[in-house]
């Protein structure tokens, strides 16, 4: 006979449980917890598996999928950006021929001219030389007045931008070229492509004290530089810079008996503080004297600072300003 397929028709109620009826049930029940059990098990392994190779479960965090066979399968570089244009040179010169009458110049570039300007009302209003004509300067490294209407420059000029020494006996009418100035000047030569720099005295280049120097000042007998965290002189005996720390100086000037500068981050100034070291020569044991402070200056921009007859001038940013009293009280000159 064909064994058939039939549906139970069984219900609990029409027989009595028996011990084995219990028995199954039992085990059915062992069975179902086990599979539980079994499931959350496999879950928490699993998890484990992700953490102990660098998984995360941050969507922002998610890393790379290894592949095999020698091939990366790391990020692509982002896409290079068109490099910034090089800013204009910031550095400045100013030079004092009288307690009126002023010069000043922009360094500039081989590419980007300096500007030198002169005036009359002490510092009130500036004409521009016409320098690009007279000679074709293009960079200034060092600017000094020995009158109103005598000043000498050290830069570079023509189309090659070659280094010369030029002055005018004019008010800057006219110019000769001054080679002789490049064996008495002392300036510092523009930054190399690592940033350095170094001093130019009488004509030969002096390794500076530091990698580079952010200022410089100089006259017939000394020369005075300033670093990110030292005020430095040469010696000229001993072929070697004197150096005492002190940092953030904008603008150093050489002065009968002493040296000027101007700080920031100097103690009760929240602009640029006024300093003096003392004595003709800098020692080991020189100590830097508060004389004013030039609340309104700009600390972020650059400065120069020239004095004669008494009268100081301070050029910050697009701002001048000026002291009558040798550095302690200072206001900026109407435009």
């Amino acid at each position: 006979m064909t064994p058939k397929q039939s549906r139970s028709t069984y219900r609990a109620g029409d027989r009595k449980e028996t011990f084995r009826d219990r028995l199954g049930s039992k085990r059915r029940t062992f069975a179902i917890i086990g599979l539980a059990l079994f499931l959350v098990a496999d879950v928490v392994l699993v998890g484990l598996a992700l953490t102990a190779n660098g998984g995360s479960s941050h969507p922002g965090t998610q890393r790379p999928i290894p592949t095999f066979g020698g091939t990366s399968s790391a990020p692509a570089s982002p896409e290079a950006t068109e490099e910034p244009a090089a800013a204009e040179p910031t550095e400045r010169f100013i030079a004092a021929g009288s307690a009126t009458v002023l010069w000043r110049a922009t360094q500039g570039t081989c590419e980007v001219p300096a500007v030198v300007e002169r005036s009359e009302d002490a510092g009130v209003t500036w004409a521009a030389i016409p320098t690009a004509q007279a000679f074709d300067l293009r960079v200034v490294y060092a600017l000094t007045a020995t009158s109103e209407d005598e000043v000498q420059l050290v830069g570079s000029a023509g189309a090659d931008c070659t280094v010369g020494g030029f002055s005018s006996t004019d008010a800057g009418d006219t110019w000769d070229s001054s080679p002789e100035l490049l064996s008495t000047a002392a300036y510092q030569t523009p930054a190399a492509a690592d940033g350095s720099t170094a001093v130019v005295m009488a004509g030969q280049s002096v390794a500076a004290p530091c990698p580079a120097v952010e200022v410089l000042a100089a006259d017939e007998t000394r020369t005075v530089t300033a670093c990110s965290a030292v005020l430095a002189e040469w010696d000229a005996s001993n072929g070697s810079w004197t150096a005492i720390p002190f940092a953030g100086i904008h603008a150093v000037e050489l002065q009968p008996e002493q040296i000027l500068f101007a700080a920031r981050g100097v103690t009760g100034c929240a602009g640029l503080g006024v300093l003096r070291v003392p004595g003709t020569t800098l020692t080991a044991t020189s100590a830097p004297e508060s004389v004013g402070c030039v609340a309104e200056a700009d600390l972020t921009a650059p400065a120069a600072l020239t004095s004669a007859e008494g009268v100081s001038w301070l050029w910050v940013g697009d701002t001048l300003f000026s002291s009558p009293d040798g550095g302690v009280s200072w206001g900026a000159v109407p435009a």
